[in-house]
């Protein structure tokens, strides 16, 4: 009789748990109609794992730290260099990027500015809109 009762509770438990794991609960979130692609910001996680591309990219301090020192690639697939840093405006909205490009091992390189624009974020790289003949005659900077 113990056996058969121990047997009924373990069954009983076990249906109501596969029972409680599928019930799915009311959203308290309210919903409002999506926006477009055009007006939603893009914020990436720590570990960009999609691509990104908009004239608007949001990110914060710790993001844009992670990105130095990405490769960036020219819309032709060479690769042209790192990702030197962000500059943002105080939301966090990236307004230009800039990048070392050419050399060799940090000897002769040239820092260009990059618009948001004219490049996307990847999965660790950076993929410009450019050629790599048009990234060399983008704004230079001064190290």
């Amino acid at each position: 009789m113990k056996k058969l009762l121990l047997s009924t509770v373990a069954v009983t438990l076990i249906t109501a748990s596969s029972a409680f794991a599928q019930t799915t609960l009311p959203s308290t979130q309210p919903t409002a109609p999506a926006p477009s692609a055009v007006d939603k910001p893009i914020v990436p996680s720590l570990t960009p794992a999609t691509p990104m591309t908009a004239p608007s990219i949001t990110l914060t301090d710790t993001q844009a730290k992670e990105w130095v020192n990405k490769v960036v690639y020219s819309s032709d697939g060479t690769k042209l260099g790192e990702v030197a840093a962000f500059a943002r405006d105080p939301s966090g909205k990236v307004t230009e990027m800039h990048a070392d490009i050419g050399g060799f091992l940090g000897i002769g390189e040239t820092r260009i500015r990059v618009m948001p624009g004219q490049f996307k974020l990847g999965q660790d790289r950076v993929d410009l809109t450019l050629t790599a003949e048009q990234a060399k005659v983008q704004p230079k900077l001064v190290k």
